[in-house]
């Protein structure tokens, strides 16, 4: 039997732009790419696959927090354990509002 290993997920970001591209990287525990791994949004309006670089991303058309759900593959001598994580997006707006606010907070 397979022996059966976490997935990580590597984030650009925490939070998205609506309409942005988002990055993001999926690899094992020992920092190998996972070429063909599946991410979805749990509402499945979203789906993506990994190339051989582990690397893939989404473009969110609607602010709200999305909760992924990673799968990879399994492989003759290895299975893996699907990973979460939930990824905030905000309008572009929102974006330039919080950096204005920091200019100022650091004034």
């Amino acid at each position: 039997m397979a022996n059966r290993r976490p997935l990580v997920v590597e984030l650009e970001d925490r939070e998205a732009t609506v309409g942005q591209p988002f990055q993001l990287r999926v690899r094992t525990s020992s920092h190998r790419p996972i070429d063909g791994a599946t991410i979805t949004t749990l509402t499945g309006s979203k789906r993506t696959t990994t190339d051989a670089n582990g690397r893939c991303q989404l473009t969110f058309q609607s602010p709200g927090f999305w909760k992924l759900l990673v799968i990879a593959p399994a492989t003759d001598c290895e299975a893996y354990r699907p990973a979460t994580e939930l990824v905030r997006a905000v309008t572009s707006s929102a974006t330039r509002q919080r950096a204005r606010r920091a200019l100022v907070c650091r004034a």
